[in-house]
């Protein structure tokens, strides 16, 4: 005979608090301390953050885009996990004065939780709506601007390359970049980057040579970065190709004046991506010497520099 009382899975367990904290506004601090590390990196299990040869655990929850700007960090929660349909998606914010992170704050919430990045884009923060091929607009306070829709609204079950899956936004110049990972068309179909004039028009469409790709980073010289994910590598505009990993996908990149963090996910069906790991290479950007090899206790989702 079966046991009336069913035991809950760590998943099931994860899903009720993070619904409990979207439902109480509540943003899950564990570690604020933020001084002598050196990246964050957001993840399927919260942020973490990473130092040379060490990690921790700063904010529980499921996480993709992060960003600082000024002396504010802005990020986007998945609080639904895997329940389709809702719309329990959040964008935080928390200050960062002396090396440690304060004054939690809820954003705007009712977002779809298939979100991606998060960058302030002329003074207004944006965020890439996957699900809606959109990009969400709102000030630095929380308040909707606008959204805007340069491709339209496709299926996310499209395989005609109609659905894009942008994931990434970053203003380069006097252009804005989008990347589409396009990893659902069939036949399977390069990821590109959209370029986007100051009105939001796609202007360029720009093929890159790899498949399921992430991420837009600017370096000083003004060259672009992009994780080549299915491939394992990582690329730059002047064709530079680093070979980051064999058997996992790179996503997310990070750059400080001497070092480079890459994240390196284990890839897996979507509904058991919760309990995936990967890593984190930091490299030296002058010889791409590989510094330092950082086990993760999940899948790096983006990756930003404190």
């Amino acid at each position: 005979m079966n046991d009336p009382v069913r035991k809950a899975s760590n998943s099931e367990i994860r899903a009720a608090l993070a619904r409990l904290a979207y439902d109480r506004g509540e943003v899950r601090v564990v570690d604020p301390d933020l001084a002598g590390w050196e990246w964050l990196v957001t993840t399927h299990r919260g942020v973490f953050a990473v130092g040379a040869d060490r990690v921790k655990l700063v904010l529980r929850g499921w996480y993709f885009g992060i960003c600082r700007h000024d002396d504010r960090l802005y990020a986007f929660e998945n609080c639904g996990h895997r329940q389709p349909g809702s719309s329990t998606g959040r964008i935080i914010r928390l200050d960062i004065a002396d090396g440690k992170l304060g004054a939690p704050h809820v954003l705007a919430t009712g977002l779809h939780n298939n979100g991606h990045q998060v960058a302030v884009v002329d003074g207004l923060l944006c965020l890439v709506d996957t699900a809606n091929q959109a990009i969400r607009r709102y000030t630095l306070d929380g308040d909707l601007v606008d959204v805007r829709t340069p491709f339209p609204v496709a299926p996310l079950t499209d395989e005609t390359g109609a659905y894009l899956h942008i994931n990434t936004i970053a203003k380069v110049g006097d252009r804005i970049g989008l990347l589409l990972h396009n990893g659902k068309a069939r036949p399977v179909k390069n990821s590109e980057i959209a370029w986007l004039d100051a009105q939001w028009t796609v202007v360029e469409r720009e093929f890159l040579p790899g498949h399921s790709c992430h991420d837009i980073v600017e370096d000083e010289e003004g060259r672009l970065w992009h994780s080549l994910s299915r491939d394992g590598d990582i690329l730059r505009s002047d064709g530079t190709l680093i070979h980051i990993t064999d058997d996992k996908m790179t996503r997310g990149i990070a750059l400080r004046p001497e070092r480079m963090a890459v994240g390196m996910s284990t890839f897996g069906p979507r509904h058991l991506r919760g309990t995936l790991n990967g890593g984190v290479v930091v490299f030296d950007r002058n010889d791409f010497t590989r510094l330092h090899d950082i086990e993760m206790p999940a899948a790096p989702a983006d990756i930003i520099a404190i």
